[in-house]
């Protein structure tokens, strides 16, 4: 503890000192983002996790393994045939909040309305949005193989999956 407050005051200085020595104006965000960084708390709201990505939040998973991911949530839409008909960003949204606007960028982009939309169990709450019906995906591992194979025939062009994942800095959801 000791070390880290020790760090704090010498970035402290180094900031201070920049911003009496740069000309006025120039690197003023870069500076604000810092202050924002050196006077932030363990109990501070909308906190700075990475200075060259401040936008990424912490997120907290609730799973023993992995309690907490940094990143930002992305909704990706595709077809049955696995053509990705629409993507959104959002901030730590609920799932369920995030399936009515993409649905509508889905009919702004294909100017199609679609009548079945097949998501995992985040997305529980709501049974229909506007004319499309929301059908939650049971657990592959309680499923019956005749009762698989029925949904994989059910599947045509109108029925859109909707996942939602984190994007990491990596790239991957």
């Amino acid at each position: 503890m000791k070390a880290d407050r020790k760090i704090k005051v010498i970035a402290g200085r180094l900031v201070r000192e920049l911003g009496r020595k740069l000309p006025e104006g120039a690197y003023a965000q870069e500076l604000a983002l810092y202050q924002r960084v050196l006077l932030q708390t363990r109990q501070s709201k909308n906190k700075i996790y990475s200075l060259h990505e401040p936008e990424v939040q912490c997120i907290s998973k609730g799973k023993e393994h992995k309690k907490y991911e940094f990143g930002n949530k992305v909704s990706i839409v595709y077809n049955l045939k696995g053509v990705i008909v629409g993507a959104m960003g959002f901030r730590n949204e609920y799932d369920g909040h995030t399936l009515e606007p993409a649905l509508q960028q889905v009919e702004a982009l294909t100017g199609e309305i679609r009548k079945t939309a097949t998501v995992d169990r985040g997305y529980r709450g709501k049974s229909m949005i506007g004319n499309t019906k929301v059908q939650i995906t049971k657990a592959v591992l309680f499923q019956t193989e005749p009762k698989r194979a029925t949904e994989a025939q059910k599947g045509t062009s109108e029925k859109s999956i909707y996942r939602t994942g984190y994007q990491s800095s990596e790239g991957r959801p």
